[in-house]
């Protein structure tokens, strides 16, 4: 800016205005000669008095003065504009605990009021079916427990094709040599055999699941119904069994002429190979009703209740979570910005200081070169009193005295009155931020206190219930 002043080897200066030349003015003026001039033409007179040539004299430094002060009344409102844009760009930047605090509360207001318009429709059906869980609790004796099913039902039923697959390898096996159509027909038969061994096992252990029914009609059913599946796939196993073993013989028999051994004598069987076929395919079959029981819960129909309450409560808790988690994003960020803050006080700080110190430098120099116009008038007065005394001879007290100065025509005061408001203007901003830095930690401590509390209760599990509560009564009310 054009109003700091410059250091040069004469001294500190303005940048384009410059001290009174009081050597100029003494060639101009030559007050030794003219106040010999004076004395030669004039007698004594009062020494209080100022000649003309010497009111001369301060009328050229009066309008020196005259320009000093108009010089500073243009840099006043110079400094006055970098004053407002340094406290502007303060204030800008600037961010108060109480604006912090708003902050906080207007985002977390955001983030409440989003959370509870998105669950204010699924509220009533969560409800409903958390009621529809207790209801079936209650009527089948079944304690407040989780339902147990497998997490991954892809991952399930992956298992029992593993099932199918292996007991299909080890069927094709047994029947590649015996099959008229040679290792392809092996696979086939085997993976025929096995799809029905492993789909029934699994069917007759997913009904095994209702003798832990409180009806004792359906703990019948499921011990009736898997009883009777279990003898399908015992005569399945045999079956299997009887038709290698007649394969191994004729491999052009038909199907059916395997039934009149089977029913004849069904445990008779010649060859260990089918015996060793029937163990593996019951131990696959053992595996497949232990995976049909775990299919879903132990206790039927629970499992199914349970999933569509945990559906609409795990997207209601998923809402909750988001929530909590965009919460403790903003709290983080509150805190993180009041951290900042201090930082931006110190360059605030630094910014004022700095400019203070510009001022200060500029008022200094300003009163210096007003100052240096009163020495120079001083000179040019003693200098022409000298060279009348030089004639009047030396006891005369026709000398220098500085009331020569003041009264009438004498030289202007300096007008400071701008920069001096300049100069309170941040003096005040200075003591705002002095303040601000003072109390800053005891401020900040009652900022994290509020949020805290502010935060709490918008994550709070049961002002959350309330808040949810508060919506369907209104709701209903509305209706």
């Amino acid at each position: 800016m054009g109003w700091r002043i410059k250091k040069t080897k004469q001294g500190i200066v303005f940048d384009s205005f410059g001290r009174y030349d009081v050597d100029k003015a003494i060639k101009k003026f030559n007050p030794k000669v003219q106040g010999g001039q004076f004395a030669s033409t004039s007698k004594v007179v009062d020494a209080s008095d100022r000649t003309t040539d010497e009111n001369n004299y301060l009328t050229e430094i009066n309008q020196y003065i005259k320009e000093l002060m108009e010089y500073g009344s243009k840099k006043s409102v110079e400094i006055n504009k970098e004053i407002n844009r340094v406290i502007g760009g303060i204030e800008t930047e600037n961010i108060t605990f109480s604006n912090l605090y708003r902050f906080f509360k207007d985002k977390s207001s955001t983030i409440n009021d989003a959370f509870i318009h998105e669950e204010e429709s699924n509220q009533e059906r969560r409800i409903d079916l958390r009621n529809e869980l207790n209801n079936f609790r209650l009527a089948n004796r079944i304690t407040k427990r989780e339902a147990y099913y497998p997490k991954s039902y892809i991952l399930h039923f992956a298992w029992i094709f593993v099932f199918i697959f292996i007991e299909a390898l080890i069927n094709s096996y047994f029947f590649g040599e015996a099959s008229s159509l040679g290792l392809l027909g092996g696979v086939f038969i085997g993976f025929i055999t096995s799809f029905f061994n492993v789909t029934l096992s699994t069917i007759s252990g997913y009904i095994l699941r209702y003798k832990n029914h409180i009806s004792w009609l359906k703990k019948i059913f499921g011990y009736l119904g898997f009883l009777l599946l279990f003898m399908v796939i015992v005569v399945l196993h045999l079956f299997i069994a009887h038709y290698r073993e007649i394969l191994t013989h004729n491999p052009n028999i038909e199907i059916w002429s395997v039934l009149e051994p089977l029913l004849k004598h069904p445990l008779l069987l010649h060859d260990m190979e089918s015996l060793i076929l029937i163990a593996l395919g019951m131990l696959i079959t053992l595996f497949s009703i232990f995976k049909g029981l775990n299919l879903d819960d132990k206790y039927p129909g629970y499992g199914s209740v349970y999933r569509r309450w945990k559906e609409k409560n795990d997207a209601f808790l998923s809402s909750k979570r988001q929530a909590r988690s965009l919460m403790r994003e903003l709290y983080s960020a509150s805190l993180k910005k009041s951290d900042e803050m201090m930082s931006e006080l110190s360059k605030s700080k630094k910014s004022l200081e700095d400019l203070s110190s510009d001022i200060d430098a500029f008022i200094n120099t300003y009163t210096g070169y007003h100052i240096h116009a009163i020495e120079s008038a001083r000179k040019l007065l003693t200098r022409y009193r000298d060279g009348a005394k030089f004639v009047y001879g030396r006891n005369t007290k026709f000398s220098y005295s500085d009331q020569l100065l003041v009264g009438k025509g004498g030289l202007s005061k300096l007008d400071c009155t701008m920069l001096d408001e300049s100069n309170i203007m941040i003096d005040k901003e200075l003591k705002n931020i002095y303040k601000q830095i003072e109390n800053f930690y005891e401020n900040q401590r009652k900022l994290e206190i509020e949020i805290d509390e502010m935060k709490e209760r918008y994550l709070n599990d049961e002002n959350i219930e309330k808040i949810l509560y508060n919506v369907k009564k209104n709701r209903e009310i509305r209706l």
